[in-house]
């Protein structure tokens, strides 16, 4: 399967694992760009069982993801609702489909993780954390 035309991250699939890394500006916004991305890569990754392992990381070792782009709340509606009549935000319906995944997803954290970073990080099945640059 081919995992490439992302704009806001690169996919390299290597032995069963997909090595999936944020380059989106100088601090990785979890806009609307990013969540399109995201959710085309979930929809790849649900029909490829080939790939055992994904992997987020950050191009930038000071920022992992920094947070969610608060313009698109500006549509959110301020209207009270039934419970039952609720639709989820872009932003969490895509980070449930990420926490959903078949594969065994990992937050590879370097640098900052805020608001946003932090929703993406607990989306993940693993959460590894480390100062200064990782390696695994």
């Amino acid at each position: 399967m081919k995992y490439a035309d992302f704009t806001t991250f690169a996919v390299r699939i290597d032995n069963a694992i997909a090595r999936v890394t944020f380059d989106h500006g100088p601090v990785n916004i979890q806009g609307l760009p990013m969540l399109a991305d995201l959710d085309m890569l979930a929809q790849k990754l649900e029909a490829d069982r080939s790939v055992k392992v994904v992997v987020f990381q950050s191009a930038n070792p000071e920022i992992f993801v920094a947070h969610a782009d608060t313009e698109f709340l500006k549509d959110m509606s301020g209207t009270a609702v039934a419970r039952d009549e609720v639709q989820l935000l872009d932003l969490q319906r895509v980070l449930q489909r990420i926490s959903k995944l078949p594969q065994a997803t990992i937050a590879k954290i370097e640098g900052f993780a805020r608001g946003g970073g932090h929703e993406f990080a607990l989306a993940c099945d693993m959460r590894f954390a480390a100062r200064g640059k990782a390696k695994f």
